[in-house]
């Protein structure tokens, strides 16, 4: 397989949704997916491939400093810092071109600083490096063929978890203890059952994912940690979601928002330790659209 893809292969597990998704939703993704791309090409006359500059780049503070990272146009993966209050920024390369195929997950661990993302021919790449050395380690969590969106990377005690949807829309979570490079794999959900980037987050000693599900759907799922053993929760059903979601832990609560298929912005929010979901509308149906 080529390691340059277009964003149609990016694309390729969503259009797989299978006997759960209605052909009319499974539709409207590609079509909306094919509309981007054709503004960008008509309008502004880049290519596929020079549109992916746009990916979502991670950024965290890391003591007096502020970190970025993102992928640009050439599928390289770039981390740029500045001192806070001096606004003069400090490039490195983490991984040239040909690299790096999602938005990247940063988190400061220690002293180093990790970042995942989705790599070359589908793979799942994790790069580190102790701050202040400028130099970059790469490991592959997963080789080539499992991977198909942006990763969500957190720090789990003296673990790095990350998780990402991989073939047949597969969620998939992997934990390596801090300095091994060895990574482990659970699923957290079969076959047919993700069809976004994960949001992932410590909740105590509980990880949390919320991912866009088979019906448009809004769902979560939690482990206490060293288990392995998943529990699933709908959050919000048929129709009520669009994108990748957001999540944040506040305070004994745990809140989730996503754009729903009417472009309205809801927000959800739990008690820990409840399955109920509370809904309120951020934004109306319609307004963001």
């Amino acid at each position: 397989m080529s390691t340059t893809r277009s964003a149609t292969s990016l694309a390729r597990p969503c259009l797989r949704r299978g006997r759960k998704r209605s052909a009319r939703s499974g539709m409207r993704i590609t079509s909306r997916l094919s509309a981007v791309l054709a503004v960008a090409v008509m309008v502004l006359g880049v290519t596929a491939a020079q549109a992916k500059a746009n990916a979502n780049p991670s950024m965290i503070l890391n003591g007096a400093d502020v970190d970025i990272a993102v992928q640009p146009s050439n599928d390289s993966l770039m981390f740029y810092w500045a001192e806070i209050g001096t606004g003069t920024w400090h490039a490195e390369t983490v991984a040239g071109p040909g690299t790096t195929y999602s938005a990247p997950s940063m988190i400061l661990d220690g002293n180093t600083v990790d970042i995942a993302a989705m790599g070359p021919n589908d793979s799942l790449m994790f790069y580190w490096a102790t701050i202040g050395t400028g130099t970059w380690h790469a490991e592959t969590v997963v080789g080539s063929g499992t991977t198909y969106s942006a990763p969500s990377m957190i720090l789990d005690g003296n673990t790095i978890d990350i998780a990402a949807m991989g073939t047949e829309n597969i969620l998939w979570f992997y934990w390596a203890a801090i300095g091994t490079g060895t990574w482990n794999p659970e699923i957290v959900a079969g076959a047919g059952s993700t069809f976004s980037a994960p949001s992932m987050i410590l909740d105590g000693n509980a990880v949390n994912i919320a991912i866009l599900g088979p019906d448009d759907d809004l769902l979560f799922y939690w482990k206490t940690n060293g288990t392995g053993t998943w529990h699933p929760e709908t959050i919000a059903g048929t129709d009520s979601a669009f994108y990748s979601p957001a999540m944040i832990l506040n305070g004994n609560t745990v809140d989730v928002t996503d754009v729903n298929g009417n472009a309205g912005l809801i927000f959800y929010w739990a008690v820990n330790g409840s399955t109920t979901w509370q809904a309120e509308t951020v934004a109306p149906d319609g307004s963001l659209g």
